[in-house]
């Protein structure tokens, strides 16, 4: 008997199961912000949260929808930081100030539950199959769409044409997903300041005026 294929888009949005599976959720982000999805244990995720693979099965098809439903409660936490930008848009006649907002609203998520920032990070070391294969679920690849805004900030002159675009985005996405190693303790609004300083970094580099040919 072939067995039924599973609606993982059901799984998004009011009707996410892991809503209802407040210790499934925890145990979840636990393991998975720990480990890739491929080393990431199904059985010590159940086991954690003390639920049935019979009742999980039911209800995610598989350890791929359990990571669909964690990604989506993610995603929507994280997107509520940057609803601000993203109701006026990105702006490619001003790359760089519209990226100090982006690590402002990274800094913001980070600063309110570290561990689904890690996560949300952790999804980046995962295969371009794999993030396809996700992104699929959800509709919308939001890492091609920061991909297609980089190549137009180069188009326009807001990005030397020197630098290849591919190289860009591996660069500001490796400054975003380090923040938490490049700031101290201190008060949020210093810590968000700080890290302005990152795209700062990226925009004019360390060298000093002074010693330019």
């Amino acid at each position: 008997m072939r067995k039924r294929e599973f609606n993982y888009r059901a799984l998004i949005g009011e009707d996410n199961p892991l809503l209802r599976y407040p210790e499934l959720r925890e145990a979840a982000i636990d393991e998975f912000s720990q480990r890739r999805y491929g080393d990431a244990s199904l059985n010590d995720i159940l086991k954690k949260a003390g639920m049935s693979k019979g009742s999980f099965y039911h209800h995610f098809g598989d350890k791929f929808g359990l990571y669909v439903a964690m990604m989506d409660l993610i995603t929507q936490k994280k997107l509520s930081f940057f609803y601000p930008l993203l109701e006026q848009g990105l702006d490619t006649s001003d790359f760089f100030g519209t990226l100090k907002l982006a690590m402002r609203a990274t800094t913001e998520f980070m600063l309110a539950d570290e561990r689904m920032h890690h996560l949300s990070n952790r999804l980046m070391e995962e295969d371009d199959h794999f993030r396809g294969q996700l992104f699929g679920c959800f509709g919308v690849d939001y890492y091609q769409s920061f991909n297609d805004w980089v190549y137009q900030a180069v188009q326009s002159g807001e990005i030397d044409s020197r630098y290849p675009p591919e190289f860009v985005v591996k660069v500001v996405e490796i400054m975003f997903a380090n923040v938490h190693k490049l700031l101290s303790a201190g008060d949020p609004e210093h810590l968000l300041e700080t890290a302005c300083q990152v795209i700062d970094v990226i925009q004019h580099g360390i060298s000093s005026k002074k010693g330019d040919a």
